[in-house]
Parts: C-alpha cells; sequence; structure tokens
C-alpha cells in the first residue's frame, strides 16, 4: 500500500504470510499480481488477480499494466460507492462556509480567540462552529476534525 506499483505474487513477499500461501496454494492460485490505489479521499485499496498456471511474466505485466491499473481504479470505485458511507459516514458530511473557514484557521495552528478577531465572530461562536465540525466529522477533537477533513478533501 506504498507504492502503486504492481506487486507479484512471490515466495520471499509471502514469506511472512506462510499459512495464507499455504492455503491459496491449496485452492490452486500459484501466481499473481495486486495493484494498490489510494482515492482522492485517502481511501485505499488492492485488486488481486490469480491464476493457477503460467507465471505472469515482465513481458504479461508491461503489457497489461495500464489495463490492471484501470481495472483497479474502476473496481475500488465501485466498491468505495458502496461501502464507504457505511464505513465512513463522514465522507458525505456537508460543512458550511463559516465551518470550512473556521476549521481552516484552526488547522494553521489559530486558537478561538484569534479566530473570533479574524473573522470577526465571538468566541462563542467559533467554539460553536468547531463543535458542530467535530459532530459531523465524528472527530474526537479540533485536531482530528482538521485532519479529517483535510484527508476528505473539505479543505
Amino acid at each position: 500500500m506504498r507504492s502503486s506499483l504492481p506487486i507479484l505474487w512471490t515466495d520471499d513477499l509471502f514469506s511472512p504470510a506462510q499459512e495464507l500461501w499455504e492455503e491459496a496454494r491449496s485452492f490452486g492460485l500459484r501466481y499473481g499480481w495486486a495493484q494498490s490505489i489510494r482515492d482522492f479521499n485517502g481511501v485505499v485499496g488492492m485488486l488481486t488477480l490469480a491464476r493457477s498456471s503460467d507465471p505472469v511474466t515482465e513481458k504479461e505485466l508491461d503489457a497489461k499494466r495500464f489495463k490492471m491499473a484501470w481495472l483497479t481504479q474502476a473496481a475500488h470505485l465501485a466498491m468505495s460507492q458502496c461501502l464507504t458511507p457505511k464505513l465512513m459516514p463522514e465522507v458525505n458530511a456537508k460543512l458550511s462556509n463559516r465551518e470550512i473557514a473556521v476549521l481552516r484557521w484552526t488547522a494553521d495552528g489559530k486558537t478561538s480567540s484569534e479566530i473570533s478577531c479574524i473573522l470577526n465572530i465571538a468566541e462563542r461562536t467559533v467554539n460553536f462552529h468547531i463543535n458542530n465540525v467535530v459532530a459531523k466529522l465524528n472527530a474526537t477533537n479540533k485536531t482530528s476534525a482538521a485532519i479529517k477533513a483535510t484527508m476528505l478533501g473539505l479543505l
């Protein structure tokens, strides 16, 4: 998941997970190719294609690399549309313009008092917006909310 390069199944790759490798082989899966993806929301996934015969060659890898990348993106998009709202409901959170402004200043390290001066609103109002954002994003605090909002592309 640290790279977007394809990963070919090898004995070395599965050395830390021998039991998984043996189980895959017991079902006839001997050769495989895994492709990871990270979307704009920071959600990661991996698609693996496997078969029982004929190792994946460098020539095949080169010839099919773009098709595999496309298939990975298509599968990830389809699965994300089904699973992300269930696993990460905050992905559908809607923040008001004022909540976004307050959160941007929070992410820049400003205190509620400083934000109230910058935006010319009461400190209590700043805290009200921060509390709303924390609740909407299911965050534990304002720092966590700023990080989640950034990962979700809201900031």
